[in-house]
C-alpha cells in the first residue's frame, strides 16, 4: 500500500493553527518529526498556508507517488467557530500521489562525518537528477528522543517501495 498516515498535532488559537509536530507512519511503524520554532513559525505568517511548516515534507511524499491521509490534533484549541472549521476542512483527509508508482526518495545526513550530530534531508527526486532541483526537507533532529540513525533507519523503513 502507498499511503502514509500523516498524524499532525498544534494549537489552534485566535485564529491560527501552530503545528509543532507532526508524525509520519506507515507499515505500523513511525517516526515523529518535532518542528523548530521558526518552522512552527512560518505557519502562523500565513494563515491560508496553515501547513506551510512541512509544505515541503508534504510535496516530497506526493511527488513520489504516496498518498496522504491527514489527521489533526489539537492540543490547546480555543473551540471557536474558526477552530472547528479548520479542523472540518483539514482532519481526516487523503490526498492522492502525484505518481502512479513510487518514487526514491534521497535521504542523506547534512553532517556527513558526524551522522549523531546531524540532521537528515529528503529530497524527491522529480524526474531532476541534481540535487538542488525537486523538493527538500530538513528534519531537525536535536528534540527528537531517537537518535539520527535510528530516525534514517525508520525513514528508510516507511519510504520504501512495497
Amino acid at each position: 500500500m502507498n499511503k502514509i498516515n500523516l498524524k499532525i498535532e498544534g494549537d489552534y488559537e485566535f485564529g491560527l493553527f501552530s503545528m509543532f509536530v507532526c508524525k509520519i507512519e506507515r507499515n505500523e511503524t513511525s517516526v515523529p518529526i518535532f518542528l523548530t520554532s521558526e518552522q512552527t513559525n512560518l505557519g502562523l505568517e500565513d494563515p491560508e498556508e496553515p501547513f506551510e511548516p512541512i509544505l515541503e515534507l508534504l510535496n516530497i511524499l506526493l511527488d513520489s507517488g504516496f498518498s496522504i491521509h491527514r489527521t489533526i490534533e489539537i492540543v490547546h484549541g480555543d473551540e471557536s467557530d474558526k477552530h472547528l472549521e479548520f479542523v472540518r476542512n483539514f482532519n481526516n483527509k487523503t490526498e492522492e500521489g502525484w505518481n502512479s508508482e513510487i518514487q526514491e526518495i534521497n535521504l542523506k545526513y547534512t553532517n556527513v562525518e558526524d551522522h549523531e550530530n546531524s540532521n537528515i534531508q529528503l529530497k524527491s527526486l522529480g524526474g531532476a537528477e541534481e540535487w538542488e532541483l525537486g523538493y527538500n526537507f530538513i528534519i531537525y533532529t536535536e528534540a527528537n528522543d531517537m537518535s539520527p540513525a535510528e530516525i534514517m533507519k525508520k525513514l528508510k523503513f516507511i519510504l520504501k517501495k512495497s
